[in-house]
């Protein structure tokens, strides 16, 4: 049972350690992944991730239905998050792209939350979108 889940399992062990299981070719569930929440693994799909928070050791996810506390580093999660479907906007913030309601120079608004955009992540998040009318950036 342990190799069918260690496709994408995300996992802070106690010593320290993190480890990133996403070996592509035998992945069975390829529109999700797992986090230890409660003494389990629990699988949350891509589409149901709103937006990530990194903090020190640990990620907050916000999903749409609840908020998840995982002792992983963000940079753990950009790398097994899809590329084309989350992007990072902040040194401490990734957002599911098609969940972005509203950009400023300051924040996004990502279903009814206000998420910061950080200056350097800006122009790429803008670049990466399609818009309309003459005010400027």
């Amino acid at each position: 049972m342990k190799e069918l889940l260690e496709g994408i399992v995300i996992n802070g062990n106690g010593n320290g350690h993190k480890t990133v299981h996403q070996p592509e070719e035998k992945l069975l569930i390829r529109d999700a992944v797992f986090v230890r929440h409660e003494g389990n693994l629990v699988k949350l799909k891509y589409d149901d991730i709103l937006w990530l928070k990194g903090d020190g050791n640990y990620t907050t996810l916000v999903t749409r239905t609840s908020v998840f506390s995982v002792r992983n580093i963000l940079k753990d999660f950009e790398s097994v998050l899809p590329a084309d479907r989350f992007m990072r906007i902040h040194k401490s913030y990734i957002v599911q792209v098609s969940e972005i309601n509203a950009i400023n120079t300051r924040e996004v608004k990502v279903g009814k939350d206000l998420v910061p955009v950080g200056r350097t992540y800006y122009h790429d998040l803008l670049n990466g979108i399609q818009k309309l009318g003459n005010s400027p950036d």
